[in-house]
């Protein structure tokens, strides 16, 4: 995860926070390990660490402790060091500010916004009630509500403490998140389908959702309202209701592959 919180021009604050978001992302890897996932890679660069873990065939209860074993291995940090400075004689200059990064760690990556743990996981508690994208859009608007809170407090705070410009940068930088978000929410919807069948494959047994759509309706817009974590039938209705067909969700990405975007159901059905 990014360094938000340390663009001070200070080597020891520098330092303390990207050991926490190194131990940060590292609890996330071990949590997927302990799930049976491996992390494809983990990427260094001067800002921080960042780990890529392949999600796709963990369940919603995995994904979710993945998600909270970050923000929940940062909180621990916190409190260990916080008392370790106060046990140990001296001022202990360091350990109060790997405390002060990890509760600042756990704080931001806590926040309702993607890819953040916190936007991470109501993303997947959305996602099974309204669908993938319909959740990714009420993250789009969290995210600019709380960018631009973010941004006036570090106005605030730039007017209070002149050399600290750290909250406007995680303002901006959500900001730009959230700009670029819509597509990859997209291409997520369309990850996750194709997951599900490994998953399916793994479990023997898995829920399903019903839908119901009109003949006329676009095969590509009834992706927008599948979710990651339902199997999907997909019923078919004539203009007076009546049910002319059914096909699974495997049905329309296979027809999909091989149409344009713009083929209907009647046309699948003919």
């Amino acid at each position: 995860m990014t360094v938000f919180m340390v663009i001070s021009g200070f080597a020891a604050e520098y330092a303390a926070a990207v050991f926490s978001i190194m131990l940060h992302e590292l609890s996330h890897v071990l949590a997927a390990r302990a799930c049976g996932v491996k992390a494809v890679m983990v990427s260094v660069t001067i800002l921080g660490f960042s780990a890529l873990i392949p999600e796709g065939s963990c369940s919603k209860g995995e994904r979710i402790l993945i998600c909270l074993a970050g923000p929940a291995f940062s909180l621990v940090f916190f409190v260990c060091t916080m008392l370790a400075g106060d046990m140990i004689p001296g001022e202990q200059y360091f350990l109060r500010l790997l405390s002060a990064s990890n509760l600042m760690l756990a704080f931001i990556n806590l926040l309702p916004v993607l890819p953040l743990d916190g936007g991470r996981l109501i993303h997947l508690v959305l996602a099974g009630n309204i669908g993938m994208l319909a959740a990714g859009r009420v993250l789009r608007r969290f995210a600019c509500v709380i960018s631009l809170f973010v941004v006036a407090a570090g106005g605030y705070q730039l007017y209070r403490s002149s050399y600290n410009a750290s909250l406007i940068i995680i303002g901006l930088y959500i900001m730009l998140i959230t700009m670029t978000g819509r597509t990859e929410s997209a291409l997520m919807n369309m990850k996750q389908i194709v997951y599900r069948r490994s998953r399916l494959l793994k479990k023997g047994v898995y829920p399903a959702r019903d839908l119901v759509v009109l003949k006329s309706t676009r095969l590509s817009d009834t992706l927008k309202s599948m979710d990651f974590d339902r199997f999907h039938i997909i019923y078919v209705l004539d203009d007076e209701l009546n049910i002319i067909g059914m096909f699974t969700e495997k049905e329309i990405i296979d027809a999909l592959t091989g149409s344009n975007d713009d083929m209907t159901f009647e046309h699948l059905i003919k």
